[in-house]
């Protein structure tokens, strides 16, 4: 058996995106690893399991992007005021909220251009 546990997204800017998914999303630092030739920041937040490790290269490997996976997910109480909030800290909107089924959803990308879904569901 296998348990999921991490996903790692590699970025050009360390600092600047530890701080969007600190102080947008609610993460935490919890370890951090500089090895020659790369550096990563593990972040997690204080409800489940699951790791995002920011992966970036320090040999000036050039990054590029792909469009062969879905964004992060993540459940948010107030979507509108989440979307607004990340794009104020320099998140780009790719669809604003709107209801779908019952919940609020919208999408932005991180300034790196990873693509963020924000999920609010509905009220019980």
């Amino acid at each position: 058996m296998a348990r999921f546990n991490f996903v790692k997204i590699v970025v050009r800017d360390l600092a600047a995106m530890e701080r969007f998914y600190v102080e947008g999303l609610g993460f935490a630092v919890q370890d951090r690893i500089d090895a020659e030739g790369f550096s990563e920041v593990m972040l997690a937040q204080k409800e489940g399991a699951f790791t995002l490790v920011l992966y970036h290269h320090t040999d000036q490997r050039a990054v590029s992007g792909g469009n062969n996976w879905g964004p992060l997910g993540f459940i948010v109480r107030d979507c509108k005021a989440a979307h607004a909030d990340l794009v104020a800290m320099g998140a780009h909107e790719v669809r604003p909220p709107a209801i779908f089924g019952g919940m609020t959803v919208s999408f932005v990308s991180d300034p790196e251009s990873h693509e963020i879904e924000l999920l609010q569901l509905p009220a019980a």
